[in-house]
């Protein structure tokens, strides 16, 4: 029961539960927990195994403070709880097992620009810097393609993410903050200044080019300086390097083929097992990114153990270092996410800086999740009840409903409700739901007499050439033979330096209309350190429209917010309606 773990809890000092040292794996016992109670760690430890993910890493941490349990400052417990293989070797996951915690690391760099306001820290102009301070006034290189919004945009609008852009990911490759920035004035916006919220991982680019210039430290050194190591987050760190170094560096796991139509099929049986179609081919494709990846530090660089991560969760419970008027600041609420909850049991979405706030059956939540190739992360806090956690899966097709199943799981058992839901089917039913679809091709298609072979360019995106192809490479074929797409007519393949996609199909649909698919691969590595072939995903799919002078990409291909209306696909306004405009070269 709850109420007798918490009354445990408001006398125990802070104290770290359930860590051993990595070492090659073997049997080992079943992790225990003050916090959660052993059928929902059976649990966890099922789903695991069910859909075949390698390992799961939760830093828990409970330190009552509401009215019914009240304690003093000091009183809490920690917890790292782990489960499975952390890596192609075997080892397990344990408490000090390095993670990517991806988009749960834009919170430091809320945070870093908040000690920079509350430091009243000099401006290029002899000023102040405020949240309110506008981002032209720090950065000579900001420009956006929308003039209002250009001169208008301060350190709020990004860091709530609200500048009016789409988050335009597929741009760029390994590129340096300060081109990051000065692309920026390239990439078309989706709506106005303050209008919706739109996902854009470009802004926390931009905060981290801001934090350097005006502290003089790079974001991994003020991040280290003034959070980490005050708040003893020891393994913490920016640099995949070292901590690939260090011995504890997990592995990111994808997956070949995975066949969602036999996972519906196994959801609506209910089944215990998984059919093997549904799982796939899954293999380790290291790291995400190559070397240290200092340079993707802005948005998503933090790599961070299950140890660390209940120490960061009771320093936002409970802040001892950070100042309290800060952890507010970032957990108010300043754009609407989704004009709709989720669930039923949810309230609506709203984005602070760096963290959302919502309602859970009642009851005040604040976090943010995190997904990079290979790895997926989840944090949640219950402020008014002094409880949180973080979760990390290095598993990126079944980790991200996993960890929203299981997040929901221990809040439930938290929380002690009386109509517990079965979070796995309802997730996983969302998930699958929520794929792309395709439109059947037409029975006569009109025919379309201009080559789209060729070179194009875009001011923002760069250069694309396309081919056409007699078939698709084994790969990429078995990567998308589990989609409706239409692969058997002309096929034309294109490659992308970008970081998250590989490469682009585009097949006839109708006229001067194509499909257009987005694919992810990488390299698949095996225990001797060997590269055994690729590993690929399809990541989204939509409409280009060709004409002789280039073509436009709509469908979504520049990642809109889900309250922005879609871009108008119309033959006739092409260059003007299009997300992105490759003309031809």
């Amino acid at each position: 029961m709850l109420v007798p773990i918490l009354t445990l809890l408001i006398h125990l000092t802070c104290v770290l539960g359930w860590t051993i040292p990595q070492h090659p794996f073997q049997a080992s016992s079943k992790p225990q927990s003050r916090i959660l109670s052993s059928e929902l760690i059976k649990r966890i430890e099922h789903l695991r195994l069910k859909w075949a993910v390698k390992g799961i890493s939760i830093g828990l941490a409970a330190s009552p403070n509401t009215s019914d349990f009240a304690t003093t400052e000091d009183n809490c417990a920690l917890e790292a709880l782990t489960f499975g293989e952390a890596d192609r070797y075997g080892n397990k996951v344990e408490g000090d097992t390095l993670f990517a915690i991806a988009s749960n690391s834009k919170l430091f760099h809320a945070l870093s620009v908040g000690l920079l306001v509350d430091n009243a820290t000099l401006l290029p102009d002899g000023g102040r810097l405020q949240w309110s301070t506008k981002v032209k006034d720090i950065l000579p290189e900001w420009k956006l393609m929308d003039e209002y919004a250009s001169d208008h945009v301060d350190l709020v609008d990004l860091a709530s993410m609200r500048s009016g852009l789409p988050r335009h990911d597929i741009w760029y490759g390994v590129v340096p903050p300060v081109d990051v920035v000065s692309n920026m004035r390239n990439l078309r916006p989706s709506t106005e200044l303050r209008q919706h919220w739109q996902y854009n991982n470009n802004h926390y680019v931009t905060l981290g080019l801001i934090i350097e210039r005006l502290s003089g430290l790079t974001l991994p050194e003020y991040v280290k300086l003034h959070i980490f190591d005050p708040v003893g987050l020891t393994s913490a760190t920016y640099n995949a390097t070292q901590a690939r170094e260090s011995g504890h560096r997990s592995d990111g796991f994808s997956r070949q083929a995975v066949n969602y139509t036999a996972c519906k099929a196994s959801i609506e049986q209910g089944s215990e097992s998984v059919d093997r179609n549904c799982l796939g081919e899954a293999g380790s494709i290291d790291w995400w990114i190559d070397g240290d990846g200092l340079w993707q530090a802005g948005p998503g660089g933090v790599i961070m153990s299950a140890n660390d991560m209940a120490k960061w969760v009771k320093e936002l419970l409970q802040p001892s270092v950070l100042p309290p008027s800060l952890i507010q600041a970032v957990t108010t609420g300043y754009t609407v996410m989704d004009g709709l909850p989720t669930y039923p049991q949810e309230g609506i979405k709203a984005y602070g800086l760096g963290q959302w706030m919502y309602e859970y059956r009642g009851h005040r939540v604040h976090g943010h999740t995190g997904s990079v190739p290979g790895q997926m992360s989840r944090m949640v806090r219950l402020p008014d009840l002094g409880m949180g956690f973080m979760i990390a899966i290095n598993d990126d097709v079944f980790g991200l409903f996993l960890h929203e199943a299981i997040a929901n799981f221990i809040l439930d058992e938290f929380l002690q409700v009386n109509d517990p839901i079965d979070w796995e089917t309802f997730v996983a039913n969302q998930s699958i739901a929520s794929l792309p679809s395709y439109t059947d091709v037409p029975e006569n298609p009109r025919l379309f007499n201009t080559t789209i072979e060729g070179s194009y360019y875009d001011s923002g995106y760069g250069n694309l050439n396309i081919v056409q192809v007699q078939s698709l490479e084994p790969l990429l074929e078995d990567t998308i033979v589990h989609t409706p797409l239409n692969v058997t007519g002309p096929i034309y393949l294109a490659q992308l330096n970008s970081l998250w996609i590989s490469h682009m199909v585009f097949t006839h649909f109708d006229g001067p209309l194509f499909n257009w698919t987005l694919v992810y691969t990488a390299d698949k590595w095996d225990e001797n350190d060997q590269k055994a072939g690729k590993l690929g995903k399809t990541e989204g799919t939509g409409t280009a429209i060709f004409t002789e002078d280039g073509f436009g990409m709509f469908g979504d291909y520049w990642g809109k917010g889900s309250t922005v209306p879609g871009s108008v696909v119309d033959e006739g306004k092409v260059k003007e309606n299009a997300e992105v405009w490759y003309r031809r070269l």
